[in-house]
């Protein structure tokens, strides 16, 4: 009898169990249609609000890209004017020797054919750089400004004013507004 009383006993809690599970499922579906209609335009709002975010998002990696393309783009033009000032730097020493042989020949009596092919080659050498971007920096009988000049030596000359520039040992140049060699020079000091 016993057994039968326990069966019974299992049979009424599984009913009580089986019972509970109708009754949670009913709460959360009335639960659901409840918040059917509010849910509609909490959706909405949620799915603009998502929207918005995603454009933000998307606005803020074009632009980081565009500043990435753009900032690529400078740092390249940079490279190849670095690359280009390095190469005009290396011929500056050319440049110096031209100049001397030029004012050496000057002096001397040399076949006037050699002085003109000289003199145009000199002009043209001179003209490609000058395309280029070099310029050289007109120093004698300046004033004195640090940024361009490098004094080397002072002297007294009383007729002339204080920090003129009264002689030039090597020529500067600037390349495309930079100074790519600063004039060596001798100014006056009163």
């Amino acid at each position: 009898m016993n057994k039968k009383h326990d069966n019974e006993n299992d049979v009424n809690e599984e009913n009580d169990k089986t019972s509970d599970k109708p009754k949670k499922v009913e709460a959360v579906l009335e639960e659901v249609k409840n918040e059917e209609p509010k849910s509609e335009t909490d959706k909405v709002k949620e799915l603009e609000k998502e929207l918005t975010e995603f454009k933000n998002k998307y606005y803020r990696a074009l632009a980081d890209y565009q500043n990435l393309q753009r900032r690529t783009a400078k740092e390249q033009l940079e490279a190849r004017g670095r690359g280009a000032e390095d190469f005009v730097k290396k011929l500056l020493p050319v440049l110096d020797t031209l100049d001397k042989a030029m004012e050496q020949l000057s002096k001397v009596q040399v076949d006037k054919k050699i002085m003109d092919g000289l003199e145009m080659f000199s002009i043209q050498f001179t003209d490609v750089l000058e395309k280029e971007g070099l310029k050289s920096i007109i120093a004698l009988g300046s004033k004195f400004d640090p940024n361009f000049h490098e004094a080397l030596n002072k002297r007294n000359e009383p007729e002339t004013e204080d920090e003129i520039v009264l002689d030039v040992y090597e020529k500067g140049y600037t390349f495309k507004d930079r100074v790519l060699r600063s004039a060596k020079v001798v100014i006056n000091q009163l």
